[in-house]
């Protein structure tokens, strides 16, 4: 199998996030860049049963080149980072708590620690506005935009994506990430909440009853 390797990968980056908290029920993803190729997660599969048989994989423009599964309905979002960054090989979207809190404040996270100095390149961006996952060009497309030259960014209301060199990278990413914002949440409870707009509330429920896991995005 091509890039069987990477896949089990996946598989035990997708494992390390569950068992830290950070995946909620099949809501997380990871992809892996292997030079002109992203390995993706599929969509709504349970990590505990997914096997290497499951990865998809696209190309840069997002064509599926191999792999039963749909993939990851956030696609969007590690191909046009993977675009804009050369230098990252890894991501990892998660939904841990404090850097999902993170997400529906005003701000993003400044810079509280060395660790995010040296990891992370300073603080956490946010993107400027909230976007339904359903909008995928356009969810990944703001993602793009925000990261900038960092190792992480919070999308507003959904929430934070880390990347790194490799898939380990991105795991150490991710925990500092969730440190990040435990601690400047903590020291910091007043940021102002940003509340997700009845028409995209509507949207997002009747997709995920009706779509998710059945799209092919």
């Amino acid at each position: 199998m091509e890039f069987e390797n990477e896949r089990r990968q996946i598989i035990n980056a997708c494992r390390t996030m569950q068992q830290l908290g950070f995946f909620l029920g099949t809501w997380g993803n990871v992809s892996i860049r292997i030079q002109d190729c992203i390995l993706l997660t599929p969509s709504r599969v349970e990590y505990d049963i997914m096997t290497p048989e499951d990865i998809v994989v696209i190309d840069m423009s997002g064509n599926k080149i191999s792999g039963e599964r749909n993939p990851t309905s956030e696609k969007e979002v590690h191909r046009q980072i993977y675009n804009k960054r050369n230098d990252i090989g890894g991501i990892i979207h998660s939904h841990s708590l404090y850097a999902t809190a993170a997400c529906v404040g005003t701000y993003g996270v400044p810079p509280v620690t060395e660790e995010m100095s040296q990891l992370l390149g300073g603080a956490i961006p946010i993107t400027d506005r909230y976007v339904p996952a359903e909008q995928h060009q356009l969810f990944g497309r703001t993602a793009a935009e925000a990261i900038s030259d960092k190792n992480a960014v919070l999308l507003r209301n959904h929430g934070p994506v880390c990347c790194g060199r490799d898939i380990s990278e991105a795991i150490l990413t991710a925990r500092v990430v969730e440190k990040a914002c435990r601690i400047y949440l903590t020291l910091n409870p007043t940021n102002v909440i940003h509340i997700i707009d009845d028409e995209y509330v509507a949207s997002e429920h009747y997709r995920y009853v009706y779509k998710y896991g059945k799209e092919n995005t």
